[in-house]
């Protein structure tokens, strides 16, 4: 029993010499894999679609692969097709060479080099953690939204310089963003002068200016403002605007968007290219007749 000791010792010391490591799946990064003549075997989180290396024996484990007499390799390297891992060992002291392992759509590098002792038994690619977005810890109630909180907003965004200077506690947490955009509608001019980022009330007034850009009297129904973003429309919880605009005529209006119809918030920043819509319809202008003078009575003459 003790002569077997000292082989158990050796035995147990060569076991613990072949580590088994973790690498990131991340195709921007190369993984340096020492191996040797012993096995190393390479596992995937899934099927590896392909395996390319120069001056090496890649085979798929199941035929026979002849070599050419005198073929310089370096590594041998099998990989059976679907499946998840690959096995490595090398084939000439001191050799270098890069594997290559495409998986899922990305391709995956493994420098190889040869060593004499201290080769990495296994090497096993963990899925990169997914990055999610922040969360506050206690976010906001949704916004309950009544008249009285709509007209607030529109007066605080009208008065916000005068409010920045003399009040500040009034628009504590509120983002202002002068966009000066022009969005080009069929009847109408709509330039988004300002666009204020309300964050307590969860809501978003804008600014505007509106031009007549035909020559007929314009409709507007204010009750019909929505800002756009990319496929996202946001209609009007309160507006405010002129219901006719003559030919040439400008004027200027304002809606807000609070929350969403839902309930929930809409957390819409600032800093959108918001595109802004409102409904029109022309009507032909009324011509006024100038009025007839009244005849004058002369005195009858004596």
């Amino acid at each position: 029993m003790l002569k077997a000791l000292p082989l158990f010792i050796g035995l147990a010391s060569a076991l613990a010499a072949q580590t088994i490591r973790e690498a990131k799946l991340d195709p921007r990064q190369t993984v340096d894999l020492p191996v040797s003549r012993e096995v190393t075997t390479v596992m995937f989180p899934g099927p590896i679609t392909a395996v390319a290396g120069a001056d090496m024996l890649i085979e798929s484990g199941k035929a026979a692969v002849e070599i050419e007499e005198g073929t310089p390799l370096r590594f041998h390297v099998s990989h059976a097709p679907g499946s998840n891992f690959i096995l490595v060992r090398s084939l000439q002291p001191e050799a270098t060479a890069r594997l290559t392992a495409i998986y899922e759509g990305s391709a995956y590098v493994l420098n190889l080099r040869t060593v004499a002792a201290d080769s990495v038994a296994s090497v096993i690619f963990q899925p990169a953690t997914q990055a999610t977005a922040i969360r506050v810890e206690a976010p906001p109630e949704p916004v309950k939204f009544s008249p009285r909180i709509g007209l607030s907003l529109l007066d605080r965004a009208r008065a916000y310089p005068v409010l920045a200077k003399s009040l500040p506690k009034a628009v504590e947490g509120v983002t202002l963003r002068a966009q000066n955009r022009t969005v080009t509608l069929p009847d109408v001019e709509v330039t988004v002068q300002e666009v204020y980022r309300f964050s307590k009330e969860d809501a978003v007034v804008f600014l505007l200016r509106l031009k007549n850009t035909t020559d007929r009297i314009v409709d507007l129904a204010p009750s019909t403002f929505a800002a756009r973003v990319a496929n996202e429309k946001f209609e009007q919880s309160i507006a405010n605007g002129p219901r006719s605009l003559a030919p040439g005529e400008s004027a200027e209006a304002e809606f807000a968007v609070v929350g969403m119809p839902d309930g929930t918030r809409n957390d819409l920043s600032a800093d959108n290219a918001f595109t802004v819509l409102v409904n029109t319809s022309r009507r032909e202008a009324v011509a006024v007749a100038a009025p007839t003078p009244s005849p004058t009575t002369e005195a009858p003459k004596s």
